[in-house]
């Protein structure tokens, strides 16, 4: 029996080992090439270093699957716009089929190396192909999110000093300008300067906060620029609008915190129930267990 488990454990390693060196050797190649958008060092892993081989796996594709899925291409190009990604959705799915494929192969090997059954081989091939398609995708979906968390946190503050700007005498293209020119570099600060250049180059106020407004999609946001825009139409002071509606947003995030403070408790049963009653259990009854096999009335039970 221990011979096995040693055979078994010696192939595993050996397959990790040689999949692991194969990818490595892959990405150190890929490095020292620029590769266009794909050398961007803000991509995941599963598109760095990639460029050849989702090109290609995306020239096979065609537009079959923006058509069989119209309504999944429209929400992975949301992903990637709040993202800021120079990526296409097509550039996606294309790294879903790679890397599904190269998951499948990785997993019909490892069961092929274990010497399973075919139902067995054929349950890695779908799950491991299964895990290796979704991997791209939830990658984008995460650093998508991440990034419109980072604007909801830095928005009510950004708001507050552009409103000060203008109530010091700047209008609102020098008011941006402030904000973006003494600001780090941050998504917001790189949405307001595409805001910035939209108004540089002469278009309407009305027209650039609404191009911002869906680029991010944030309710809050799109109700502050329908009051400015409706403010500016009724001859309202902007910086009123903007000071009250940044007072909204804080009130909003500080809802939604305390939404996620009432889940807490809820949340923090699932471990519990799966960690820390199971140790309380064994440490209570196994003591009288042992005990009463110890005192010889073990058979009364």
């Amino acid at each position: 029996m221990d011979e096995q488990i040693y055979s078994l454990l010696a192939r595993l390693f050996s397959f990790l080992s040689v999949f692991i060196l194969v990818l490595g050797v892959k990405f150190m190649i890929s490095a020292k090439k620029s590769d266009g958008v794909f050398s961007d060092p803000r991509l995941p892993f599963t598109f760095r270093g990639l460029g050849g081989e989702i090109r290609f796996l995306r020239a096979l594709l065609g537009s079959g699957v923006r058509t069989l899925f119209p309504q999944k291409t429209r929400a992975v190009a949301r992903d990637i716009q709040l993202a800021a990604l120079s990526l296409a959705p097509d550039d996606v799915f294309a790294a879903q089929l790679l890397w599904g494929i190269l998951f499948a192969t990785a997993g019909t090997m490892f069961m092929i190396l274990l010497e399973m059954e075919l139902s067995y081989i054929a349950a890695g091939l779908v799950i491991a192909g299964l895990t290796g398609a979704l991997l791209p995708a939830v990658q984008i979906q995460n650093l998508a999110q991440a990034r419109l968390g980072s604007i909801r946190r830095d928005l009510p503050f950004a708001i507050d000093l552009i409103s000060s700007a203008m109530a010091a005498g700047l209008d609102f293209t020098a008011a941006v300008r402030y904000y973006v020119e003494r600001s780090g570099d941050s998504p917001l600060t790189q949405e307001f300067g595409v805001t910035l250049k939209m108004l540089e180059l002469g278009n309407n106020r009305n027209d650039a906060l609404k191009a911002m407004a869906g680029r991010l999609g944030i309710d809050e946001f799109r109700s502050l620029v329908n009051a400015v825009v409706q403010g500016t139409e009724m001859g309202a002071s902007i910086t009123d609008t903007l000071r009250i509606n940044a007072s909204e947003m804080r009130r909003v995030r500080v809802a939604a915190a305390e939404r996620k403070a009432q889940r807490a408790p809820s949340l923090m049963m699932i471990p519990m129930a799966l960690f820390i009653m199971p140790s309380v259990f064994i440490v209570i009854f196994v003591p009288i267990y042992l005990r009463v096999q110890s005192s010889g009335m073990a058979g009364l039970f």
